[in-house]
Protein backbone atom coordinates (compact mmCIF):
# COMPACT_ATOMS: atom_id res chain seq x y z
CA UNK A 1 0.00 0.00 0.00
CA UNK A 2 1.45 3.41 -1.05
CA UNK A 3 1.78 5.87 1.76
CA UNK A 4 0.56 9.42 1.08
CA UNK A 5 1.50 12.28 3.30
CA UNK A 6 -0.23 15.49 4.18
CA UNK A 7 2.27 18.21 5.05
CA UNK A 8 1.55 21.12 7.37
CA UNK A 9 4.01 23.33 9.26
CA UNK A 10 6.67 20.73 9.34
CA UNK A 11 4.40 17.87 10.41
CA UNK A 12 3.67 14.82 8.22
CA UNK A 13 0.56 12.74 8.71
CA UNK A 14 -0.06 9.37 7.06
CA UNK A 15 -3.10 9.44 4.85
CA UNK A 16 -4.36 6.26 6.50
CA UNK A 17 -5.25 8.25 9.59
CA UNK A 18 -7.51 10.64 7.62
CA UNK A 19 -11.21 9.87 7.30
CA UNK A 20 -12.27 9.92 3.65
CA UNK A 21 -15.73 11.15 4.59
CA UNK A 22 -14.24 14.25 6.04
CA UNK A 23 -12.48 15.25 2.81
CA UNK A 24 -14.89 13.98 0.16
CA UNK A 25 -13.54 11.82 -2.66
CA UNK A 26 -10.01 11.61 -1.43
CA UNK A 27 -8.10 8.56 -2.71
CA UNK A 28 -4.91 7.00 -1.57
CA UNK A 29 -3.30 7.54 -4.92
CA UNK A 30 -3.20 11.32 -4.65
CA UNK A 31 -0.68 13.53 -2.86
CA UNK A 32 -2.60 16.08 -0.72
CA UNK A 33 -1.44 19.11 1.27
CA UNK A 34 -3.91 18.88 4.13
CA UNK A 35 -4.31 20.79 7.37
CA UNK A 36 -2.87 19.24 10.46
CA UNK A 37 -5.80 17.29 12.00
CA UNK A 38 -4.52 18.00 15.47
CA UNK A 39 -4.55 21.76 14.95
CA UNK A 40 -7.98 21.58 13.30
CA UNK A 41 -9.20 19.58 16.22
CA UNK A 42 -8.05 22.39 18.55
CA UNK A 43 -10.12 24.85 16.48
CA UNK A 44 -7.25 26.89 15.09
CA UNK A 45 -8.30 30.46 14.50
CA UNK A 46 -8.69 31.71 10.97
CA UNK A 47 -5.92 34.28 11.46
CA UNK A 48 -3.46 31.61 12.62
CA UNK A 49 -4.40 29.52 9.65
CA UNK A 50 -3.75 32.37 7.24
CA UNK A 51 -0.44 33.22 8.92
CA UNK A 52 0.81 29.75 8.17
CA UNK A 53 0.36 30.29 4.47
CA UNK A 54 3.81 30.84 2.89
CA UNK A 55 2.89 34.13 1.14
CA UNK A 56 3.92 37.65 2.20
CA UNK A 57 0.53 39.25 1.51
CA UNK A 58 -1.58 36.80 3.48
CA UNK A 59 0.86 36.76 6.36
CA UNK A 60 0.90 40.58 6.40
CA UNK A 61 -2.88 40.79 6.43
CA UNK A 62 -3.16 38.32 9.28
CA UNK A 63 -0.43 40.03 11.30
CA UNK A 64 -1.80 43.50 10.57
CA UNK A 65 -5.15 42.53 12.06
CA UNK A 66 -3.70 41.35 15.36
CA UNK A 67 -0.55 43.43 15.84
CA UNK A 68 -1.31 46.90 14.40
CA UNK A 69 -2.49 49.52 16.90
CA UNK A 70 -4.67 51.48 14.41
CA UNK A 71 -8.27 51.49 15.56
CA UNK A 72 -10.84 49.81 13.27
CA UNK A 73 -8.41 47.85 11.12
CA UNK A 74 -9.70 44.52 12.43
CA UNK A 75 -13.24 45.44 11.32
CA UNK A 76 -12.01 45.97 7.74
CA UNK A 77 -9.68 42.97 7.37
CA UNK A 78 -11.29 40.45 9.71
CA UNK A 79 -12.94 37.51 7.86
CA UNK A 80 -15.90 37.23 10.22
CA UNK A 81 -17.07 40.88 9.82
CA UNK A 82 -20.35 41.34 7.98
CA UNK A 83 -20.10 43.40 4.72
CA UNK A 84 -22.10 46.40 5.94
CA UNK A 85 -19.97 46.79 9.03
CA UNK A 86 -16.80 46.31 6.97
CA UNK A 87 -17.94 49.01 4.52
CA UNK A 88 -18.74 51.54 7.25
CA UNK A 89 -15.38 51.02 8.94
CA UNK A 90 -13.57 51.17 5.61
CA UNK A 91 -15.14 54.58 4.88
CA UNK A 92 -14.28 55.82 8.37
CA UNK A 93 -10.66 54.67 8.02
CA UNK A 94 -10.35 56.18 4.55
CA UNK A 95 -11.66 59.51 5.84
CA UNK A 96 -9.25 59.39 8.79
CA UNK A 97 -6.31 58.56 6.54
CA UNK A 98 -7.25 61.37 4.14
CA UNK A 99 -7.56 64.04 6.82
CA UNK A 100 -4.41 62.81 8.55
CA UNK A 101 -2.49 62.87 5.23
CA UNK A 102 -3.64 66.44 4.57
CA UNK A 103 -2.58 67.59 8.02
CA UNK A 104 0.77 65.84 7.76
CA UNK A 105 1.41 67.38 4.33
CA UNK A 106 0.47 70.83 5.62
CA UNK A 107 2.80 70.46 8.63
CA UNK A 108 5.67 69.14 6.50
CA UNK A 109 5.20 72.00 4.00
CA UNK A 110 5.22 74.49 6.87
CA UNK A 111 8.39 72.92 8.28
CA UNK A 112 10.09 73.05 4.86
CA UNK A 113 9.26 76.77 4.56
CA UNK A 114 11.66 77.38 7.50
CA UNK A 115 9.43 79.80 9.42
CA UNK A 116 10.80 82.09 12.10
CA UNK A 117 9.56 84.35 14.87
CA UNK A 118 10.98 87.64 16.10
CA UNK A 119 11.29 87.89 19.86
CA UNK A 120 11.53 91.44 21.23
CA UNK A 121 12.44 91.86 24.88
CA UNK A 122 13.99 94.36 27.27
CA UNK A 123 16.83 93.01 29.42
CA UNK A 124 18.31 94.90 32.36
CA UNK A 125 22.03 94.39 32.87
CA UNK A 126 24.73 95.25 35.40
CA UNK A 127 26.93 97.15 32.93
CA UNK A 128 27.03 98.24 29.31
CA UNK A 129 29.86 98.64 26.85
CA UNK A 130 30.31 102.30 25.99
CA UNK A 131 30.30 102.91 22.23
CA UNK A 132 33.13 104.30 20.20
CA UNK A 133 32.56 108.04 19.77
CA UNK A 134 34.00 109.79 16.70
CA UNK A 135 34.13 113.61 16.69
CA UNK A 136 34.76 115.43 13.40
CA UNK A 137 35.02 119.11 12.53
CA UNK A 138 32.91 120.34 9.61
CA UNK A 139 36.02 122.01 8.20
CA UNK A 140 38.53 119.68 6.53
CA UNK A 141 41.32 122.16 5.71
CA UNK A 142 42.56 124.86 8.07
CA UNK A 143 43.17 128.02 6.13
CA UNK A 144 46.37 128.76 8.04
CA UNK A 145 47.82 125.47 6.85
CA UNK A 146 46.72 125.70 3.22
CA UNK A 147 48.15 129.22 3.08
CA UNK A 148 51.42 127.99 4.57
CA UNK A 149 51.78 125.18 2.02
CA UNK A 150 50.42 127.25 -0.88
CA UNK A 151 47.42 124.93 -1.23
CA UNK A 152 44.67 127.53 -0.96
CA UNK A 153 44.51 127.93 -4.75
CA UNK A 154 43.99 124.17 -5.03
CA UNK A 155 41.13 124.24 -2.50
CA UNK A 156 39.54 127.21 -4.24
CA UNK A 157 39.71 125.43 -7.60
CA UNK A 158 37.75 122.54 -6.16
CA UNK A 159 35.15 124.30 -4.04
CA UNK A 160 35.12 128.06 -4.69
CA UNK A 161 35.20 128.50 -8.47
CA UNK A 162 34.02 124.98 -9.46
CA UNK A 163 36.11 125.34 -12.61
CA UNK A 164 38.03 122.11 -12.10
CA UNK A 165 40.98 123.86 -13.71
CA UNK A 166 44.09 122.46 -12.04
CA UNK A 167 46.65 123.53 -14.65
CA UNK A 168 49.75 125.00 -13.08
CA UNK A 169 48.72 124.05 -9.54
CA UNK A 170 51.38 122.27 -7.52
CA UNK A 171 49.91 119.09 -6.00
CA UNK A 172 53.09 117.70 -4.53
CA UNK A 173 52.33 115.73 -1.36
CA UNK A 174 48.56 116.04 -1.68
CA UNK A 175 48.21 112.33 -2.48
CA UNK A 176 49.48 111.41 0.97
CA UNK A 177 47.47 110.98 4.20
CA UNK A 178 49.85 113.44 5.82
CA UNK A 179 48.29 116.26 3.79
CA UNK A 180 44.86 115.66 5.36
CA UNK A 181 46.17 114.92 8.85
CA UNK A 182 48.22 118.11 8.91
CA UNK A 183 45.51 120.32 7.39
CA UNK A 184 42.81 119.10 9.80
CA UNK A 185 42.01 120.72 13.14
CA UNK A 186 44.27 119.20 15.77
CA UNK A 187 43.03 117.11 18.69
CA UNK A 188 44.37 119.26 21.55
CA UNK A 189 42.98 122.44 19.99
CA UNK A 190 39.55 121.10 19.03
CA UNK A 191 38.62 118.94 22.05
CA UNK A 192 38.95 120.76 25.37
CA UNK A 193 38.80 119.39 28.91
CA UNK A 194 37.55 115.86 28.08
CA UNK A 195 36.23 113.97 31.11
CA UNK A 196 35.25 110.35 31.66
CA UNK A 197 33.08 109.73 34.73
CA UNK A 198 33.96 113.24 35.92
CA UNK A 199 37.71 112.53 35.76
CA UNK A 200 40.05 114.20 33.29
CA UNK A 201 40.97 112.03 30.30
CA UNK A 202 44.38 112.10 28.64
CA UNK A 203 44.47 112.76 24.93
CA UNK A 204 46.02 109.33 24.52
CA UNK A 205 42.50 107.96 24.94
CA UNK A 206 41.61 109.43 21.51
CA UNK A 207 42.67 107.82 18.27
CA UNK A 208 43.04 109.77 15.02
CA UNK A 209 41.04 108.20 12.18
CA UNK A 210 40.29 109.27 8.61
CA UNK A 211 36.65 108.87 7.64
CA UNK A 212 34.35 109.89 4.80
CA UNK A 213 33.83 113.15 6.73
CA UNK A 214 37.54 113.88 7.01
CA UNK A 215 39.95 113.56 9.92
CA UNK A 216 38.14 112.60 13.14
CA UNK A 217 39.11 111.69 16.69
CA UNK A 218 37.65 108.49 18.15
CA UNK A 219 37.19 107.75 21.84
CA UNK A 220 36.97 104.22 23.27
CA UNK A 221 38.15 102.31 20.21
CA UNK A 222 39.58 99.55 22.39
CA UNK A 223 42.92 99.82 20.59
CA UNK A 224 44.70 101.75 23.35
CA UNK A 225 46.02 100.85 26.79
CA UNK A 226 42.66 101.70 28.38
CA UNK A 227 40.82 98.87 26.68
CA UNK A 228 37.09 99.00 26.11
CA UNK A 229 35.29 101.10 28.70
CA UNK A 230 32.07 100.01 30.39
CA UNK A 231 29.37 101.86 32.30
CA UNK A 232 27.80 100.66 35.57
CA UNK A 233 25.42 103.58 36.16
CA UNK A 234 23.22 105.96 34.23
CA UNK A 235 23.28 109.73 33.85
CA UNK A 236 25.69 112.42 32.74
CA UNK A 237 27.99 111.80 35.71
CA UNK A 238 28.82 108.35 34.31
CA UNK A 239 29.77 109.11 30.76
CA UNK A 240 31.90 111.21 28.43
CA UNK A 241 31.87 114.99 28.65
CA UNK A 242 33.91 117.55 26.70
CA UNK A 243 34.03 121.03 25.24
CA UNK A 244 34.51 121.37 21.48
CA UNK A 245 36.11 124.37 19.80
CA UNK A 246 35.22 124.67 16.11
CA UNK A 247 37.91 127.37 15.45
CA UNK A 248 35.69 128.93 12.83
CA UNK A 249 38.20 131.71 12.26
CA UNK A 250 40.46 129.12 10.60
CA UNK A 251 37.78 127.72 8.28
CA UNK A 252 38.40 127.30 4.59
CA UNK A 253 36.08 126.84 1.65
CA UNK A 254 35.19 123.18 1.33
CA UNK A 255 32.62 120.49 0.60
CA UNK A 256 30.48 121.55 3.59
CA UNK A 257 29.19 125.01 4.25
CA UNK A 258 28.18 124.60 7.89
CA UNK A 259 30.20 125.18 11.03
CA UNK A 260 30.38 122.85 13.98
CA UNK A 261 30.91 119.16 14.54
CA UNK A 262 29.63 115.82 13.32
CA UNK A 263 29.50 113.06 15.94
CA UNK A 264 28.73 109.39 15.44
CA UNK A 265 28.33 106.47 17.88
CA UNK A 266 29.25 103.00 16.68
CA UNK A 267 30.33 99.56 17.81
CA UNK A 268 34.01 98.85 18.38
CA UNK A 269 35.71 97.54 15.25
CA UNK A 270 33.04 98.81 12.88
CA UNK A 271 33.53 101.38 10.11
CA UNK A 272 31.95 104.74 11.04
CA UNK A 273 29.80 106.24 8.30
CA UNK A 274 30.00 109.73 9.73
CA UNK A 275 28.36 111.57 6.85
CA UNK A 276 25.29 109.33 6.70
CA UNK A 277 24.80 108.26 10.31
CA UNK A 278 26.22 111.05 12.47
CA UNK A 279 24.46 113.93 14.22
CA UNK A 280 25.56 117.57 14.24
CA UNK A 281 26.52 119.92 17.06
CA UNK A 282 26.84 123.61 16.38
CA UNK A 283 28.83 126.12 18.36
CA UNK A 284 26.93 127.93 21.08
CA UNK A 285 25.00 124.81 22.09
CA UNK A 286 25.14 122.21 24.83
CA UNK A 287 23.91 118.86 23.62
CA UNK A 288 23.06 115.90 25.82
CA UNK A 289 23.14 112.51 24.17
CA UNK A 290 21.21 109.76 25.94
CA UNK A 291 22.11 106.37 24.51
CA UNK A 292 19.78 103.42 23.99
CA UNK A 293 21.29 100.04 23.11
CA UNK A 294 19.69 97.58 20.72
CA UNK A 295 21.21 94.17 20.11
CA UNK A 296 20.00 92.31 17.02
CA UNK A 297 20.49 88.56 16.56
CA UNK A 298 19.58 87.19 13.14
CA UNK A 299 19.24 83.62 11.90
CA UNK A 300 21.40 82.24 9.08
CA UNK A 301 19.85 80.44 6.09
CA UNK A 302 17.56 78.61 5.59
CA UNK A 303 15.46 80.37 8.26
CA UNK A 304 17.04 83.81 7.87
CA UNK A 305 19.37 85.68 5.55
CA UNK A 306 22.25 86.67 7.83
CA UNK A 307 25.84 85.71 7.17
CA UNK A 308 29.26 87.15 6.47
CA UNK A 309 31.78 87.26 3.70
CA UNK A 310 35.60 87.46 3.94
CA UNK A 311 36.89 91.02 3.67
CA UNK A 312 40.18 92.11 2.15
CA UNK A 313 40.88 95.18 4.24
CA UNK A 314 38.99 94.63 7.52
CA UNK A 315 39.35 91.91 10.14
CA UNK A 316 35.81 92.21 11.52
CA UNK A 317 32.83 91.78 9.25
CA UNK A 318 30.07 94.38 9.25
CA UNK A 319 27.78 95.63 6.55
CA UNK A 320 29.38 99.09 6.73
CA UNK A 321 32.85 97.58 6.26
CA UNK A 322 31.64 95.43 3.38
CA UNK A 323 29.99 98.37 1.62
CA UNK A 324 33.08 100.53 2.11
CA UNK A 325 35.26 97.81 0.62
CA UNK A 326 32.86 97.41 -2.29
CA UNK A 327 32.87 101.15 -2.93
CA UNK A 328 36.67 101.20 -2.76
CA UNK A 329 37.01 98.45 -5.37
CA UNK A 330 34.53 100.25 -7.63
CA UNK A 331 36.38 103.56 -7.39
CA UNK A 332 39.76 101.94 -7.95
CA UNK A 333 38.47 100.18 -11.08
CA UNK A 334 37.05 103.43 -12.46
CA UNK A 335 39.71 105.94 -11.38
CA UNK A 336 42.82 103.86 -10.85
CA UNK A 337 43.22 105.26 -7.33
CA UNK A 338 41.30 105.49 -4.06
CA UNK A 339 40.04 108.37 -1.96
CA UNK A 340 41.83 109.42 1.22
CA UNK A 341 39.39 107.57 3.54
CA UNK A 342 39.20 104.32 1.57
CA UNK A 343 41.17 101.21 2.63
CA UNK A 344 43.50 99.08 0.58
CA UNK A 345 46.93 99.19 -1.08
CA UNK A 346 45.89 101.18 -4.18
CA UNK A 347 47.46 104.56 -4.79
CA UNK A 348 45.72 107.46 -3.07
CA UNK A 349 44.18 110.02 -5.38
CA UNK A 350 45.29 113.64 -5.30
CA UNK A 351 42.62 116.34 -4.76
CA UNK A 352 42.17 116.87 -8.49
CA UNK A 353 41.48 113.18 -9.09
CA UNK A 354 39.10 113.13 -6.12
CA UNK A 355 37.20 116.14 -7.50
CA UNK A 356 37.09 114.97 -11.13
CA UNK A 357 36.77 111.19 -10.87
CA UNK A 358 36.19 109.86 -7.35
CA UNK A 359 33.24 112.12 -6.60
CA UNK A 360 31.51 111.14 -9.84
CA UNK A 361 32.27 107.43 -9.39
CA UNK A 362 30.93 107.53 -5.83
CA UNK A 363 27.75 109.23 -7.04
CA UNK A 364 27.27 106.59 -9.74
CA UNK A 365 27.87 103.85 -7.17
CA UNK A 366 24.99 105.14 -5.05
CA UNK A 367 22.70 106.10 -7.93
CA UNK A 368 23.04 102.83 -9.82
CA UNK A 369 22.71 100.69 -6.71
CA UNK A 370 25.87 98.79 -7.52
CA UNK A 371 25.49 95.21 -6.34
CA UNK A 372 27.64 94.19 -3.40
CA UNK A 373 27.57 90.79 -1.73
CA UNK A 374 27.12 92.19 1.76
CA UNK A 375 24.76 89.98 3.80
CA UNK A 376 23.15 91.17 6.99
CA UNK A 377 25.42 90.24 9.95
CA UNK A 378 24.09 87.61 12.33
CA UNK A 379 24.80 89.80 15.34
CA UNK A 380 25.13 93.56 15.68
CA UNK A 381 24.74 96.31 18.26
CA UNK A 382 23.07 99.63 17.49
CA UNK A 383 23.55 102.74 19.63
CA UNK A 384 20.63 105.12 19.30
CA UNK A 385 21.26 108.74 20.30
CA UNK A 386 18.45 110.71 21.93
CA UNK A 387 19.37 114.40 21.77
CA UNK A 388 18.41 117.40 23.85
CA UNK A 389 19.75 120.93 23.32
CA UNK A 390 20.40 124.07 25.32
CA UNK A 391 22.21 127.36 24.78
CA UNK A 392 25.88 127.31 25.74
CA UNK A 393 27.54 129.07 27.35
CA UNK A 394 25.40 131.35 29.43
CA UNK A 395 26.54 134.98 29.56
CA UNK A 396 27.90 134.53 33.07
CA UNK A 397 29.80 131.37 32.19
CA UNK A 398 31.11 132.99 29.00
CA UNK A 399 32.70 135.68 31.15
CA UNK A 400 34.28 133.02 33.32
CA UNK A 401 35.66 131.16 30.27
CA UNK A 402 36.95 134.44 28.88
CA UNK A 403 38.98 134.96 32.05
CA UNK A 404 40.16 131.35 32.17
CA UNK A 405 41.34 131.13 28.53
CA UNK A 406 42.21 134.77 27.86
CA UNK A 407 39.75 135.04 24.97
CA UNK A 408 36.85 137.45 24.46
CA UNK A 409 33.50 136.13 25.65
CA UNK A 410 31.94 136.36 22.16
CA UNK A 411 34.46 133.74 20.99
CA UNK A 412 32.76 131.05 23.06
CA UNK A 413 29.31 131.93 21.73
CA UNK A 414 30.57 131.60 18.15
CA UNK A 415 32.98 128.67 18.43
CA UNK A 416 32.53 126.50 21.52
CA UNK A 417 29.94 123.83 22.26
CA UNK A 418 29.58 121.19 24.94
CA UNK A 419 28.56 117.55 24.65
CA UNK A 420 27.60 114.98 27.31
CA UNK A 421 27.22 111.35 26.23
CA UNK A 422 25.73 108.83 28.65
CA UNK A 423 23.34 105.87 29.00
CA UNK A 424 19.75 106.65 29.88
CA UNK A 425 19.25 103.25 31.54
CA UNK A 426 21.16 100.01 32.00
CA UNK A 427 19.08 97.95 29.62
CA UNK A 428 19.37 96.33 26.22
CA UNK A 429 16.60 96.02 23.69
CA UNK A 430 16.97 92.50 22.31
CA UNK A 431 15.59 91.68 18.87
CA UNK A 432 16.12 87.96 18.32
CA UNK A 433 15.10 85.86 15.35
CA UNK A 434 14.11 82.34 16.43
CA UNK A 435 13.01 79.19 14.64
CA UNK A 436 9.22 79.10 14.73
CA UNK A 437 8.95 75.38 13.97
CA UNK A 438 11.63 72.77 14.52
CA UNK A 439 11.85 69.05 13.74
CA UNK A 440 10.66 68.06 17.20
CA UNK A 441 7.54 70.16 16.70
CA UNK A 442 6.94 68.43 13.37
CA UNK A 443 7.15 65.00 15.03
CA UNK A 444 4.71 66.10 17.74
CA UNK A 445 2.20 67.29 15.15
CA UNK A 446 2.51 64.08 13.12
CA UNK A 447 2.02 62.01 16.26
CA UNK A 448 -0.98 64.12 17.26
CA UNK A 449 -2.56 63.70 13.83
CA UNK A 450 -2.04 59.93 13.95
CA UNK A 451 -3.56 59.71 17.40
CA UNK A 452 -6.53 61.98 16.61
CA UNK A 453 -7.68 60.39 13.36
CA UNK A 454 -6.39 56.80 13.53
CA UNK A 455 -5.80 56.18 17.22
CA UNK A 456 -2.13 55.57 16.45
CA UNK A 457 1.22 57.12 17.24
CA UNK A 458 4.76 57.18 15.98
CA UNK A 459 5.12 53.67 17.41
CA UNK A 460 2.31 52.58 15.09
CA UNK A 461 4.56 53.32 12.12
CA UNK A 462 7.24 51.14 13.69
CA UNK A 463 4.64 48.40 14.28
CA UNK A 464 3.70 48.44 10.59
CA UNK A 465 7.37 48.18 9.59
CA UNK A 466 7.76 45.31 12.06
CA UNK A 467 4.78 43.46 10.55
CA UNK A 468 6.17 43.85 7.03
CA UNK A 469 9.55 42.51 8.08
CA UNK A 470 7.94 39.67 9.98
CA UNK A 471 5.71 38.73 7.05
CA UNK A 472 8.15 39.02 4.16
CA UNK A 473 11.39 38.08 5.93
CA UNK A 474 10.09 35.43 8.30
CA UNK A 475 13.31 33.43 8.51
CA UNK A 476 15.51 36.53 8.98
CA UNK A 477 13.17 38.01 11.60
CA UNK A 478 13.12 34.84 13.64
Amino acid sequence: MDEKWAMKTGKVVPVDFVDDKTFGNTTKGNNLALPDPELRTNRESEQEFLRRKNTCATAFMAGFTDDCGISGVKFVIGASVVPLRRTVWLLVLMAGVGIMSYQMWERISYYMSHPMNVNVQLNYVQNLTFPTVAICNFNMYRKSITDYYNSTELINSMYATYTADFDGIDMTGTDDPWFYLNAAHQLEEMILMPQWKQSTVDYDAFQTIITDFGVCYAFNTGNDSYGIRKIENTGTSYGLSMYLDSQEHDYNIGARNGAGFQIVLYEQGDVPLVTDLGFALSAGQEIRVGIEVTRITNLPPPHGVCGSTPLQYYTKYSKNACRMECLTNYVVNVCGCRSYYMPGPARMCNPAEIYICVSEASRQFVENGTSCDCPVPCSRVIYKANLSHAKFPSSIYAAYLSTAFGLPSWYFDSNVGKVDIFFQELSVHEIIQQKAYDFFGLLCDIGGSLGLWLGGSILTVIEIADIIMKSCCHKCWH
